[in-house]
């Protein structure tokens, strides 16, 4: 046997930088256990190397097991290796010995069977030469052994593979942490989809032609969408539906809301480092690390507060990020796509310095705008029959044709928009049960009038037509009139209310200023003079 090299200090700090450095692409890159297990026995110089973890109280299962497979083609150090993954009958090729020896002691071992007594025999008719093995954390064992020598195995080889072993008892650890974390995160997203609408059923009426020509046009590519509309139109379940049907999963949902202290919101984003801040006792991963490979969802993105702008921003330009305590040079990075939404006036908010233009034209890349119902007032019985087949699939139930007619009614606001209707279903639909368990029509009496935004002694405006279409058009003209006068009245009162101030009466209507800004000169008030 001829020795060719010893492992001196210059060649340990480069093996160790290599193992490092592998192991640092996996916690910050996702890169898999193996490609570390590869620098490791890379830097070892063994020929093969195994991850063994404890299976009951003596026995241990192998979880990852790599091998030489000639040399690797185009490197210039010699010696380097493709490494593959060994198969079942090599995988047993191994020392059992010696490594429940490790597990036992929690100590590092080096056995040379030709020129050691106890265990050699078995070792020797494998063609091992040497064989190293380290405790990991949880009771794992990492093994490596040689079948060549190219240098000799001594303290060094023994000392790197203890620091290795370490490094990859944290690189499992982290990634079983992070496939919990996930699961766990699919475990709700399947529990809230079981009442979510799909895709289809949202963009389904002719109301919403708009929306689904453009949700077409950007579902299966990378740009970042933004969805506005007022409270209650549905955003959320929007954004949602359209991170499901794109396969961008996990689904993370972040309300951020209007914290302005940087450590809270990079800490709710991007995670902390155990010891980042005073009560900070462990680690933790923040919402875009869960979101990795899938869909960031912002709720209200227009009450971020200007550090949450800030790295967002940052965030949304470069895909990286550092958690709070984080002091490694290379920062984390994350695939995410981010579906944000506000029922709120960006444009306002721009032109009043409260929202970064920057970080607008980074989250509108694809902008959806979805009408309030009164706008789209013929989809009101759909919806709300939809509503019913989500909250009770077994046994859904239907509207009578008088509560349709009285869901299309004129005098009906619908305030609350798709929220107040589904409230208003939510309510029908319990008093209908509480009255029959079998019911499966829902009726006119089953909805409470207050529930509809109304007076409980009003009657409903009447569709049916009466008199010639002179005088119904006369009547309409009538109505028109006093309608408008009153919403005279009121928009005046309210702009006085809010000091002349239009963006703050938009906030207050929720609806966006430019609509509110078209309404009013529309009914002849002049917002300028306001």
């Amino acid at each position: 046997m001829t020795i060719r090299r010893v492992m001196d200090p210059p060649r340990f700090v480069d093996a160790s930088r290599a193992v490092v450095a592998a192991a640092s692409a996996a916690l910050l890159q996702g890169a898999g256990v193996d490609t570390v297990l590869d620098a490791v026995v890379s830097a070892l110089g063994a020929d093969r190397g195994l991850l063994l973890l404890p299976l009951g109280e003596e026995g241990e299962v192998v979880v990852h097991a790599r091998g030489g497979g000639g040399l690797e083609p185009g490197l210039p150090k010699e010696g380097e290796r493709l490494r593959r993954t060994l198969t079942a009958e090599e995988r047993e090729e191994i020392s059992r010995t010696l490594v429940r020896t490790v597990r036992k002691e929690q100590r590092s071992v080096l056995v040379r069977p030709l020129e050691e007594n106890a265990g050699s025999a078995s070792m020797a008719s494998l063609g091992i030469l040497a064989a190293l093995a380290a405790p990991m954390h949880g009771g794992g064992v990492l093994y490596v052994d040689y079948r060549t020598f190219d240098e000799d195995v001594g303290p060094l080889h023994r000392a790197l593979a203890e620091d290795a072993a370490s490094l990859l008892g944290a690189v499992i650890v982290e990634r079983d942490r992070l496939a919990s974390a996930r699961d766990a995160l699919r475990a709700v997203e399947t529990k809230i989809e079981a009442g979510v609408p799909s895709l289809d059923d949202l963009l389904r009426p002719d109301s919403m032609a708009a929306v689904r020509a453009e949700v077409a046009s950007c579902l299966d590519s990378e740009a970042s969408i933004l969805v506005l509309g007022p409270s209650g139109t549905g955003k959320t379940l929007l954004a949602h539906a359209i991170a499901s049907a794109s396969r961008r999963r996990p689904i993370v949902r972040a309300m951020l809301g209007a914290s302005d202290d940087l450590n809270t919101v990079t800490s709710e984003l991007f995670g902390h480092e155990r010891g980042a801040y005073s009560g900070a006792t462990g680690k933790r991963v923040g919402l875009v690390e869960l979101a990795h490979g899938g869909t960031l969802i912002l709720d209200e993105v227009l009450n971020l507060s200007p550090n949450a702008q800030k790295i967002l921003l940052d965030f949304t330009q470069f895909r990286t990020y550092r958690p709070l305590g984080w002091e490694r040079a290379e920062p984390k990075r994350a695939d995410v796509r981010i579906v944000a939404a506000t029922n709120g006036d960006l444009e306002a908010a721009m032109a009043e310095g409260r929202f970064r233009e920057d970080l607008y034209y980074r989250l509108a890349t694809v902008t959806l705008h979805l009408p309030p119902l009164r706008e789209r007032r013929e989809d009101v019985p759909s919806l709300a029959e939809s509503w019913l087949r989500r909250a009770d699939p077994e046994r859904s139930a239907s509207l009578s044709v008088a509560l349709r007619k009285r869901l299309l009614g004129a005098d009906l606001a619908w305030p609350g928009n798709v929220r107040q209707l589904e409230r208003v279903m939510h309510r029908a639909l319990s008093r209908a049960r509480l009255r029959d368990p079998r019911a499966a029509v829902i009726d006119v009496d089953h909805v409470d009038p207050r529930d509809l935004g109304v007076d409980a002694t009003s009657k409903p405006t009447s569709t049916a037509p009466v008199g010639t279409p002179v005088m119904r058009f006369r009547a309409l003209g009538a109505e028109r009139e006093l309608l408008e006068s009153t919403e005279r009245s009121v928009l005046a009162a309210l702009i006085a209310e809010h000091g002349g101030v239009i963006s703050k009466v938009a906030r207050a209507l929720e609806i966006p200023r430019s609509t509110l800004v078209s309404r009013l000169e529309a009914l002849g008030i002049d917002a300028r003079k306001r």
